[in-house]
């Protein structure tokens, strides 16, 4: 994160777009999230790019560090951008978000919050998800639910 918060030390809470990836990792027709810390809402392990990192290094490293897990195989899925996809977090910084949703089944080792990002972690079946899913969590999963013929 260290290049968005050299961004925001220059041009403070503006709007921004910023490139990343999510990650769906299913069991079965359930989907781990994880309660996010800045917002209290649940949401998919991913996040924003460094300098020079492709999409599928930012989703391993971001699954690794919020969740403990080593992503195998990943598939790109769809990607989540536009108007829709703007954010204004709790500390009034604002962005736009193009990212690429990975969906992942197969993984190593037992999924743990890092506590940082995220306090807790769960499985949630695709058919109920909880409320307060970010906008690009939203988008994605509504897309996998259909293709999975539950929408």
């Amino acid at each position: 994160m260290t290049y968005v918060r050299e961004l925001r030390a220059r041009t403070g809470p503006l709007p921004l777009i910023l490139s990343g990836a999510c990650a769906l990792l299913l069991r079965g027709e359930a989907v781990l999230l994880q309660r996010r810390r800045d917002t209290g809402g649940w949401g998919t392990p991913g996040g924003l790019c460094e300098p020079g990192e492709s999409l599928e290094d930012t989703l391993r490293r971001e699954v690794h560090e919020e969740t403990g897990l080593s992503v195998l195989d990943p598939l790109l899925f769809t990607v989540v951008s536009g108007a829709g996809t703007f954010v204004r977090l709790p500390n009034g910084d604002e962005f736009y978000q193009v990212s690429a949703a990975y969906v992942v089944r197969r993984w190593e080792g037992v999924p743990r919050p890092d506590g940082t990002e995220g306090s807790e972690l769960a499985f949630w079946p695709l058919d109920a998800l909880p409320d307060g899913l970010g906008p690009v969590d939203r988008a994605a999963l509504a897309r996998l639910r259909v293709c999975v013929g539950m929408s």
